[in-house]
């Protein structure tokens, strides 16, 4: 069984998250400002996601894993990883394809937002995205 490490990315590793969006074609780019949160098997990075700071929230963005690495809960546990590690509500915007996973890893519909992650969502709403979040208290079922 393969054995996977999640981990917070030293900000200085930032561009090794920006090789490997880049090598499978993901939106985003991770600055030294975000968290950048990993997937290593072994010593590759085979999962990232990025929390942002939007004016005091947390904006998870970017959640990508390998596809070679896909179908073995490894979106899952980095999720857990990342979530574990907040202290407050995590919010993102998730395609309509990826609704039921958000839901089963704890997050719930964000039925408003704050304003900058409002006009954020603006910017994204064409994207056909949901908004949601994730708070401590919210357990996945």
């Amino acid at each position: 069984m393969a054995v996977f490490r999640f981990c917070l990315l030293e900000p200085i590793k930032t561009p090794l998250v920006n090789k490997f969006y880049d090598k499978h074609k993901a939106r985003g780019r991770a600055s030294k400002a975000d968290q950048v949160w990993v997937a290593y098997k072994e010593t590759e990075i085979i999962a990232a996601c990025r929390v942002q700071n939007h004016a005091g929230l947390l904006f998870l963005s970017t959640l990508y894993v390998d596809e070679v690495w896909r179908g073995q809960k490894i979106a899952s546990q980095l999720l857990a990883a990342v979530t574990a590690a907040q202290k407050g509500t995590v919010f993102t915007f998730v395609y309509q394809n990826l609704i039921d996973f958000y839901l089963q890893n704890g997050f719930n519909y964000a039925l408003t937002l704050p304003n900058s992650l409002q006009s954020l969502f603006e910017v994204y709403a064409h994207r056909n995205v949901v908004a949601m979040h994730f708070t401590r208290d919210t357990v996945p079922s």
